[in-house]
């Protein structure tokens, strides 16, 4: 251990001068006592990662963000375009440039493109509803920018009188079944929120509908909230919330290639079984949903369901009438992933993944440009570390997905690509609007703590304090909640489909940019990050945590909250069984005690792992405990997968159903009992998680 220690020391003073500051006038990161050991290291290996990291800390900047999104986002990025190409280029360019040796996969996904999105009321008016925003000076590429326009959705030429449906919930419908009205071969209008998308498209299906019509209405990000773009950062009357309609609760990336890569000569499925919209579905600003709200009848809507506009809501049906005409192309199309590896020193078989989606839907500077760019800031660190002797002690993968957008393409073909490779991935970190002053994170439980311990040690613009301090204040003053995973974004392969641990941290400033034309530099720079200094904070942040998986001598990986979380979860299932159906069909009894003797394992596992990183043991002594660590998430995976969605195999996490982006937990159980109504189906689904707590517990005794 002190050999290691010794090294990794001399390649950090090495790297001190390379930047002009000397090793004797390094502080340890914010936070930090001088000499303390980092959860996780011995105390010499300690000494060597503060240094390390406080060298780090000084390299991302915001010249560098403000260069990177100035040319990245001055023109367009949709999923297998040419902008999307030039994004791929200049990312390979920088990253070269710096000394790193980039790689470029391509895949070969089903994407629709939109060949023809026309809108209008026909009843009681005739009035043509615009589908794309004006164009200003200052976006440089308005020619390439999408219409209005939902991906995934199926072509279709239709008319029919509207039914206003709120956000499109199963709640919503309750409430229009409660006032005798149905949505049968109408049209719905439903607004942007609560739901992910796709969602409302299934369930108007559901309910009988022919069409879906979606807004943003101005209460949830419009002119109710403040000035609108380009005058601030809220949604203007023309400003269109693009997006898939993916039925991504089934499961993610390609359409036509479920549970394998999409290579080019891939076997594909029937687009029939894809997992496609199945209604003809598009978006529309709330300027042009006006005249289709103002000419609603039968009765007024709950006040829950009041918008932003200055008149009140009816229901419908009609007698606004729409004629929706969609021709949307599809056709297997070339994507590209970029990843770029900063191999490591004692364990480069283990791997920790850091990416970001680098495809927009318009010029997203923020979504996710801002991601993007901060993998970027970490590619330029890392490699002028390694040039001064500076080595991870395992292996970083950098990456850029392609078509997340669209369904998660890029990052769900290179994980299915790489199969049972990911067996050696230690975490995944993932970034998804990565720019703005409001911080958040959700992740794995096992996790949570190294979330606590790095924010705590980076500065966070405009504040006095640590991005701990802004993040805690946001939450009364109390240790932040860590929200659960779902899907929605590039993580949902690797943990859901692969049990590979994972977070997703970020930030943003509330605004009307999500999916619209105005996403773009003169937003980023105007309202989101002006000055681009939440665009370094994030880097900096998941840099540090980064090299902290990566550095460890003991994964950072804690199963003993996660345990006892899980355990809550079992008892709050065994109430809603009895509060819902009045008796207990599946019984957890065994599952909630099989919980806690995992997390005593793991407890103990922990409490032996400090003994050895106190005492300084030699790294051979981690070896056995990381790879029991390794495997414990994975044990939660079953081979069958979820109830009617098969790709999906964790046990413990899942997107909701009826949910899309939110957190099912335990959604084996609540699948199959509470929407499958199928006890028997429970049950079988109770002895799958029964055995992987046993495997859990197991992978974790000592």
């Amino acid at each position: 251990m002190a050999g290691r220690a010794f090294v990794r020391l001399a390649a950090l003073s090495a790297i001190s001068l390379a930047i002009g500051v000397t090793a004797a006038v390094t502080q340890p990161a914010r936070g930090a006592p001088t000499g303390s050991r980092i959860d996780g290291f011995t105390a010499a290996h300690s000494a060597a990662e503060r240094q390390a990291e406080t060298e780090f800390l000084k390299l991302p900047s915001t010249s560098l963000a403000q260069e990177l999104d100035a040319y990245l986002a001055d023109k367009t990025g949709v999923v297998g375009t040419s902008g999307d190409r030039r994004r791929v280029d200049y990312v390979v360019d920088k990253l070269r440039s710096w000394g790193l040796h980039p790689k470029v996969a391509t895949y070969y996904p089903y994407v629709s493109s939109p060949a023809k999105v026309s809108l209008s009321l026909t009843e009681p008016t005739r009035q043509a509803l615009p589908n794309k925003e004006p164009c200003y000076s200052f976006e440089h590429d308005c020619a390439n920018e999408l219409p209005g326009y939902n991906a995934l959705s199926p072509s279709g030429d239709i008319t029919a009188p509207v039914v206003y449906v709120n956000y499109g919930t199963i709640d919503d419908y309750a409430v229009l079944a409660q006032n005798g009205i149905s949505v049968q071969g109408k049209i719905v209008l439903a607004r942007y929120g609560k739901v992910f998308r796709g969602v409302k498209t299934n369930l108007a299906a559901e309910h009988g509908a022919i069409g879906a019509v979606l807004y943003s209405d101005p209460a949830d990000d419009g002119n109710t909230k403040g000035a609108v773009y380009p005058d601030g950062p809220w949604r203007s009357p023309e400003g269109i919330q693009r997006g898939s309609v993916q039925e991504l609760w089934k499961y993610g990336g390609d359409p036509l290639t479920p549970g394998y890569p999409a290579t080019k000569n891939a076997p594909r499925i029937d687009p029939a079984n894809a997992n496609l919209a199945r209604i003809p579905t598009t978006p529309i600003g709330y300027g042009a949903a006006t005249p289709v709200l103002k000419n609603l009848s039968g009765p007024t809507v709950p006040k829950s369901w009041q918008g932003g506009l200055p008149f009140s809501y009816h229901f419908g049906a009609g007698p606004a009438t729409l004629h929706v005409d969609l021709k949307i192309n599809y056709k297997v199309t070339p994507i590209w992933d970029v990843t770029a590896e900063i191999p490591g020193r004692n364990h480069p078989e283990q791997t920790v993944y850091v990416g970001a989606h680098r495809d927009s839907w318009t010029y997203g500077s923020d979504d996710n440009l801002s991601g993007a760019e901060s993998v970027l800031q970490l590619g330029r660190a890392f490699a002028t570390m390694m040039k001064s002797g500076w080595r991870p002690e395992r292996t970083i993968k950098l990456a850029t997905w392609d078509g997340e957008e669209y369904g998660l393409f890029g990052s769900t073909e290179y994980a299915e690509d790489q199969g049972s490779r990911l067996n050696n991935a230690v975490a995944y970190i993932n970034m998804d609007i990565a720019a703005g002053k409001d911080f958040d994170a959700s992740g794995m439980p096992s996790l949570d703590h190294l979330l606590y311990d790095t924010t705590k040690e980076v500065d966070w613009p405009g504040t006095k304090g640590t991005i701990y301090d802004s993040w805690s204040a946001a939450n009364e003053g109390k240790q932040p909640t860590v929200s659960r995973l779902g899907s929605g974004s590039d993580y949902t392969a690797f943990i859901d489909h692969y049990g590979v641990p994972a977070v997703d941290i970020g930030s943003s400033t509330p605004s009307g940019d999500y999916h619209c034309s105005c996403d773009n530099y003169y937003m980023e720079s105007h309202y989101i990050d002006p000055g681009w200094h939440y665009h370094k904070a994030i880097a900096q942040e998941v840099g540090l945590f980064t090299m902290r998986v990566a550095d460890a001598d003991v994964a950072p990986l804690r199963y003993s909250p996660y345990a006892g979380e899980v355990g809550d979860y079992l008892t709050a299932f065994a109430g809603q069984e009895q509060q819902q159906l009045g008796d207990q069909p599946v019984d957890v009894q065994r599952d909630i005690a099989q919980a806690k003797k995992w997390q005593l394992a793991a407890q103990k596992l922990q409490e032996k792992a400090d003994r050895l990183l106190a005492a300084g043991a030699p790294a051979a002594a981690y070896a056995p405990l990381n790879r029991r660590l390794a495997m414990d998430e994975r044990a939660l995976l079953t081979g069958a997968g979820l109830p009617t969605r098969p790709w999906y195999r964790h046990q413990i996490y899942a997107p909701g159903i009826n949910q899309g982006y939110g957190t099912q937990k335990l959604p084996g159980l609540n699948d199959a009992l509470f929407l499958q109504h199928d006890p028997a189906l429970a049950r079988q689904y109770e002895r799958r998680l029964y055995s992987s707590l046993v495997r859990a517990t197991a992978d974790l005794s000592t």
